[in-house]
């Protein structure tokens, strides 16, 4: 396969990596396969120094089939991101959810429970490999909801969590916790339920509170797969934690759909606006390297 050289390209032409070939070419990525509760998690980590946060990066997780088994263990924002950490000295871990992309795992068994299980042993287990001094955890779309619930299980671990980022987070009844992340499940969402009882927000609250650092963002065009009931009611609760001297912040990306397509392409093809990406990216390691002094 041919290497991307970007001297070849056009004047203006438009590049972040893709592929992992293209990411491991940079030479900042360590692949390993890490064993959580029986399971092989496809891991990629950008080694920063020593007594360093370490940023653990969670994907969400398509429910379509194919794409569930073609899915990149580095995407574009989380390899963009991770590389500029380095130039900070922090590590950032990405993985590939169980049962997708390179992951071992039993689609039809796992649920919301399971692969926060997954996100914490991977956390715990890369804490102590880059001896971190602290973690800051990302979720996006489901991915968020997990993170959410780490943090009292990272908390009992005894690993501080100083940095939570969640981008189009979503919101769940607790009763889908236990519940196989399939059909059934997405069923049981769409039937009308209370948002302000779901218990990502009392967690929240509690995080905040106790004086964790908060970053939402939502795409200009989110819904789907974030319904606009679910957006509006985050918003207006950040707005308050803010409000009440919480660090807590929300944001919208402007100019893109879900996952950073660009607003005008078809569905069907996946165009991503990498500009959209290098600023957000912008934004999350100012907040990621911020102190509170700042």
């Amino acid at each position: 396969m041919e290497r991307f050289n970007s001297e070849k390209m056009p004047r203006g032409y438009d590049h972040l990596p893709q592929s992992e070939a293209e990411w491991l070419e940079t030479g900042k990525f360590n692949i390993e396969t890490v064993t959580v509760n029986g399971r092989g998690i496809k891991c990629a980590l950008t080694r920063g120094l020593e007594n360093e946060p370490l940023v653990v990066m969670a994907g969400g997780i398509p429910r379509d089939q194919e794409r569930r088994v073609k899915l990149p263990l580095i995407n574009k924002l989380y390899g963009h991101l991770a590389i500029k950490l380095l130039d900070k000295n922090e590590s950032g871990l990405l993985y590939n959810q169980p049962s997708t992309g390179g992951s071992s795992g039993e689609w039809g068994k796992e649920t919301i429970q399971s692969m926060t299980d997954v996100l914490t042993g991977v956390a715990e287990h890369f804490y102590k490999n880059t001896s971190a001094s602290t973690v800051s955890l990302i979720g996006t779309s489901a991915a968020g909801y997990m993170a959410v619930n780490a943090l009292e299980q990272l908390r009992d671990q005894e690993i501080k969590t100083t940095k939570l980022v969640l981008l189009s987070p979503a919101a769940y009844p607790k009763a889908i916790e236990e519940m196989p992340y399939g059909e059934a499940f997405t069923e049981f969402i769409r039937r009308p339920w209370n948002i302000a009882e779901s218990p990502v927000f009392p967690k929240l609250d509690k995080y905040v509170r106790d004086g964790g650092s908060l970053f939402i963002s939502f795409f200009e065009a989110d819904d789907p797969p974030i319904p606009q009931r679910i957006q509006e009611y985050y918003r207006t609760f950040v707005q308050r934690l803010y409000e009440e001297g919480g660090d807590a912040t929300s944001i919208i990306i402007p100019g893109v759909a879900h996952n950073f397509r660009k607003i005008d392409s078809q569905e069907n093809r996946n165009i991503v606006d990498n500009d959209s990406i290098r600023s957000t990216a912008d934004a999350l390691i100012n907040f990621l390297t911020k102190t509170k002094d700042e």
